[in-house]
Order: C-alpha cells, then structure tokens, then sequence
C-alpha cells in the first residue's frame, strides 16, 4: 500500500465511522471544536492522499468514540 492509498484508506475509515454514528459533518465538525469547512479541508486532504497531523486524529477518535487504531485498519472490500 502506497502511503497515498494509506491515507485514502484514513479517510474511508473516517467516513465509515461517522456514517456509522448517524453523524452529519456539521455535528462532527461541533464534537471535535472546529468549523465544518475546517472538517472538509481536512477530509479532503485526505481523500486527495494528504497526510494530517496525528494530533488532529486523536481528536476524531474521541469524537467518534473509536479506537485511534480504527483509522489504521484496513478493511477488505
């Protein structure tokens, strides 16, 4: 896995949980303390192959009430 799909793969993880959480972005965006235009920057970096800053991740998790490792795990399709 190339570090671009690895970060897609964050990403997805990403949508996933939210989805599965019944979270608009807006409502993730309040949880985690920032705008939803910040959120879709972020997620776009994201989607895009961009890393982000491991701090902001940690947020997402607490957020999502997930495990930080959650983001990492690759799931099959």
């Amino acid at each position: 896995m190339t570090m671009s799909e690895y970060h897609k793969n964050v990403y997805a993880n990403i949508e996933f949980a939210r989805n599965q959480k019944g979270l608009s972005k807006g409502e993730l965006a309040n949880k985690i303390g920032i705008s939803k235009s910040a959120l879709s920057f972020v997620l776009n970096r994201l989607k895009n192959g961009k890393t982000i800053n491991t701090k902001t991740l940690e947020k997402w998790a607490v957020a999502l009430n997930v495990p930080f490792s959650f983001f990492f795990e690759v799931k099959c399709n």
